[in-house]
């Protein structure tokens, strides 16, 4: 990840640099729409926490505990252009991970479901990931650009754990419309272009979204192009006694076109 960092400077330099007479953009970055699909498949890791009344719950660790499993969770995204500086940009994740373990705790608690050393829990998230920004890029030149987003990041998921042994189960359905700020650029070199974008916010104790991505894309031409990157996703909630705690990474591969 570090590597990525310095990459990501060393490109932003570039950009960054005195502009020349002519501030028009790349020829790849002439379009209207653009639309990209990357393949990617996440591991999750993070804790989860339900309390009752009074009671505060087991904390729970997604692998360890409930042993959540990786699975596919490929983004669609589009950018629609309404100028030289400002862009719509939205993109859609579906997201379906399940776990199916035995408990290795000698007793605990997840709201309504109790369980004791050897009892099987089975655990799922079901539902869908959203984004939809305005960015305006305020840097503009034949190398690239650097925008600023502002905008929404929406988890509509529904999440299980049930006690197979007692049949004891929690079922919640948790839409969460969280607004954020960002960056993202691009930088042209040929036939080749690096991205990075960063965005989310903190709301201290109550939690935070973060959202990471670098991809390196090879330009089949200004229309059509293949990348490889690295795509990271960190989502914490606090509740009083309950806590959402999920981070997904994994590198990614994808498909862009642009008209």
């Amino acid at each position: 990840m570090k590597r990525a960092y310095v990459v990501g400077a060393l490109a932003l330099l570039q950009l960054v640099a005195p502009a020349s007479a002519q501030e028009n953009l790349p020829s790849a970055e002439q379009y209207s729409l653009r639309v990209e699909y990357l393949w990617w498949s996440p591991q999750p890791s993070g804790q989860i926490q339900k309390g009752l009344g009074d009671e505060a719950g087991t904390v729970l660790d997604v692998q360890d505990d409930v042993a959540v499993e990786g699975n596919s969770a490929n983004d669609l995204r589009g950018v629609i252009r309404l100028g030289q500086a400002w862009k719509l940009r939205g993109s859609w994740t579906p997201l379906d991970f399940a776990g199916d373990a035995l408990t290795t705790q000698p007793t605990g608690r997840y709201g309504t479901v109790t369980f004791q050393y050897g009892d099987r829990l089975v655990s799922s998230l079901k539902g869908n990931y959203f984004t939809g920004e305005l960015a305006w890029d305020f840097l503009r030149r034949p190398s690239g650009f650097l925008g600023l987003l502002v905008g929404v990041k929406y988890f509509d998921v529904d999440t299980l754990v049930l006690n197979a042994d007692t049949s004891e189960r929690v079922v919640e359905t948790q839409k969460l419309p969280v607004p954020v700020l960002g960056l993202a650029g691009r930088t042209y070199f040929s036939r080749l272009s690096l991205e990075a974008e960063f965005s989310g916010i903190t709301a201290g104790s109550r939690g935070s979204v973060w959202e990471l991505l670098f991809v390196l894309r090879v330009h089949v031409s200004d229309r059509l192009a293949g990348s490889g990157g690295y795509r990271w996703l960190k989502l914490r909630g606090e509740d009083e006694r309950d806590l959402l705690e999920l981070n997904l990474g994994a590198w990614t591969f994808g498909v862009e076109i642009s008209l």
